[in-house]
């Protein structure tokens, strides 16, 4: 059995950035030219669930008819209201759920818990993370990790799990990612292969680990090549002061995203993109580090050909 799908991730479409949904379309006509199955996000994907719905409706009912869905990111509900919204816009009953799809179940996992006096939170809406004090408190939480270890057991097919933190466990990873991990190797070595793949976004950052033999895809940003909190004055200023947070910005001129065939015998290939900074400006140029925990601050998506033992 083979699948084909298109991802990306952190669109993070939103007035106070120079982006539009203009790189929608850009995105799905690749995954059109590649004849893919599905098209999938990693989360903080549309942030303003009011304004910006046509965009969201663009990519779930695309008009190459492809059956498109993704996880919900820390930033999803920045600017919408409850996570009931959301769950109805995307046409689900939970922020966690699977589909099967071609022989394949895709597992997608709502990362944005928070432990709090002992007790599990959601992040609520109209913020972009945990706590007040607090950010990167991500989590599944104990009843999420219950669901995916049934739900990976259980399927019947080979398994490829969604998430928006990385689970690989490096810094910033879902912060009880080594229980998702410790799930991980528990089915697969009931059945070997069971799971083959971890997506994800969040890091804005380039890298393809293989831990354990399961494949961890840190999928990076379609536009924005990297944020940080001290604004810099490298952009024109009639550019800044268009958009607010451009200045805390490095963006891409193309949308990143990739195209990735997985065979239910554990060949990967990741045919991903390269692209150039806006106006020349790097992650780099603002003061940025190369490298960060969990991949490379790069106008790039890497390409791999992966054969698991």
């Amino acid at each position: 059995m083979k699948i084909k799908f298109s991802v990306c991730s952190d669109y993070h479409l939103h007035p106070q950035y120079p982006i539009t949904a203009d790189g929608l379309k850009t995105i799905i006509e690749r995954a059109k030219e590649n004849k893919v199955d599905a098209m999938l996000h990693c989360g903080d994907f549309v942030i303003d669930l009011k304004n910006q719905r046509n965009a969201l409706d663009m990519f779930l009912n695309n008009d190459a008819n492809i059956p498109a869905f993704g996880c919900y990111g820390n930033h999803e509900l920045e600017l919408t209201a409850t996570l009931e919204e959301l769950n109805a816009a995307y046409g689900v009953k939970n922020s966690y759920y699977y589909l099967d799809l071609k022989g394949f179940r895709f597992v997608i996992t709502d990362a944005n818990f928070y432990e709090k006096d002992g007790e599990i939170f959601r992040y609520s809406g109209f913020s972009v993370g945990g706590p007040v004090g607090g950010y990167d408190h991500n989590r599944l939480g104990a009843e999420q990790l219950d669901w995916l270890k049934d739900t990976l057991i259980n399927s019947p097919y080979p398994c490829i799990i969604l998430s928006h933190a990385s689970l690989l466990g490096k810094p910033g990873s879902s912060r009880d990612s080594d229980k998702v991990r410790d799930i991980i190797s528990e089915v697969n070595k009931k059945t070997p292969k069971k799971v083959l793949m971890c997506l994800n976004g969040h890091h804005h950052s380039d890298s393809i680990d293989v831990l354990d033999n399961v494949v961890y895809f840190n999928i990076n940003a379609v536009y924005m090549g990297g944020w940080k909190k001290e604004k810099h004055d490298k952009f024109p200023r009639e550019f800044s002061e268009k958009y607010r947070s451009a200045d805390n910005c490095a963006f891409f001129n193309d949308p990143l995203n990739a195209i990735v065939s997985v065979d239910s015998e554990g060949v990967i290939d990741i045919e991903g993109m390269e692209t150039t900074y806006l106006y020349g400006v790097s992650a780099q140029d603002i003061g940025l580090p190369l490298h960060v925990a969990i991949g490379d601050l790069v106008p790039r998506i890497s390409s791999a050909h992966i054969e698991l033992d």
